[in-house]
């Protein structure tokens, strides 16, 4: 490897390249899981429903899966760095103004723009490690910059549920401005260019229909990209309800919330550092069906549970633990493989790979609001029908492609 690339990784290492990406990528996660504990609190304060409240984040995860297909062919042209630091000013500067909103509308409008900056990190990160690492390599990144950022939604809702209890809800959106700006010093400063060489014809549209028909029209890369799809289904069905079903449905207070929402994600952590040392001794294909087991004896039993109207807080947060952890299998080695089909256009492949996540994860939740009937019931079904989809489409799919 040469250029920019080599003398970025030779400059930072394995490690700090890690650091520096699960830093920047953490600005995502921080915007959903730290303003979970404050949507009832928000909801009053703008006199709506809760599944108006659940919209928002809806329309939040909607502009992320707008970004998606504008970052990677915008950074396959002009480079990753300075797309990187623009969407971080942005970012900042909607989440002061959804900390100064009057209005619902504004808000969510705002939370639409906050999404379409957010996911600026989230993609160019995959992309960023695809220029540096090979297909093994990136796996093993993957799997620890996950491991490491997944200490935000640890953090994030415990953080927010007191910001929320001791300053009120706007507090949550004036740290996430306070972040981003932290992010941007960074990467300023640390971030150098890795992509190897800029791609001149990356936005005509031509060559960019090209693109995309290539990537949609491989069969093994459809089939990782509605495998990596299902998983983030059932995660976001867990995001949009979770906080009106345990707050308002099941009793717990606002800081239990955030402490049990924490404990998901600290198992979640857990299974990324496995994950990251089980990497070089098992296949890729071996980490995907073994997650995949996992993912849908733990979606079954949460699905169960809910149709039984088991009204316990254990009841949804012992089941999540275990998808998270099957989650943090997949995942990571399910994006690299699917990153490797295309590396000579991975910031387009990125792109394709997060807009058909996002948005199916989007229309789950609305799907969750459209039948929200004040139980846990609309989310723990949806997370079981995500959880049995994963194992299915890759041996139906890519291992039958292969």
């Amino acid at each position: 490897m040469s250029g920019p690339a080599e003398s970025a990784s030779h400059r930072l290492g394995f490690v700090a390249t890690a650091l520096l990406l699960s830093l920047l990528m953490a600005s995502l996660p921080l915007s959903v899981d730290s303003t979970l504990p404050s949507m009832p609190l928000a909801a009053a304060d703008f006199g709506v429903s809760d599944g108006a409240i659940q919209l928002s984040l809806s329309i939040f995860m909607a502009g992320i899966a707008t970004g998606q297909l504008f970052y990677g062919p915008v950074s396959d042209r002009f480079g990753r760095r300075p797309v990187l630091l623009a969407a971080f000013c942005v970012f900042v500067a909607a989440v002061a103004g959804c900390a100064l909103s009057a209005s619902y509308e504004s808000f969510i409008a705002l939370r639409f723009v906050q999404g379409l900056a957010a996911c600026a990190a989230s993609v160019l990160a995959r992309a960023i490690v695809r220029d540096l690492f090979d297909r093994e390599e990136a796996a093993k990144m993957l799997a620890y910059v996950m491991m490491l950022y997944g200490f935000a939604p640890v953090v994030g809702p415990v953080l927010g549920a007191h910001l929320t209890v001791s300053l009120g809800w706007r507090a949550v959106y004036w740290f996430l401005a306070a972040y981003g700006l932290l992010a941007l010093a960074v990467a300023w400063r640390a971030l150098d260019e890795t992509l190897p060489a800029r791609r001149l014809d990356a936005l005509r549209p031509g060559p960019l229909v090209r693109t995309y028909s290539r990537l949609v029209g491989s069969r093994v890369f459809v089939g990782y990209m509605l495998m990596l799809s299902a998983c983030f289904c059932g995660l976001f069905a867990f995001l949009a309800a979770s906080a009106t079903s345990l707050i308002n449905h099941v009793g717990v207070p606002v800081e239990t919330y955030g402490y049990l929402f924490a404990g998901c994600m600290l198992v979640f952590v857990a299974g990324s550092l496995l994950s990251a040392r089980l990497v070089g001794r098992r296949s890729i294909h071996g980490m995907i069906v073994t997650g995949g087991a996992m993912m849908a004896c733990s979606g079954a039993v949460m699905a169960a549970l809910g149709l039984a109207r088991v009204d316990t807080a254990w009841a949804i947060v012992l089941p999540m633990a275990g998808f998270m952890f099957a989650f943090s299998f997949i995942v990571p080695a399910g994006q690299a493989a699917a990153m490797s089909v295309f590396p000579d256009i991975a910031g387009a492949a990125s792109s394709v790979l997060g807009f058909v996540q996002l948005t199916l994860s989007a229309a789950t939740g609305l799907a969750i609001g459209h039948f929200a009937d004040g139980t846990q019931q609309p989310m723990t079904v949806a997370i079981g029908i995500a959880s049995l989809c994963p194992v299915p489409i890759y041996l139906l799919v890519v291992r039958a492609a292969r």
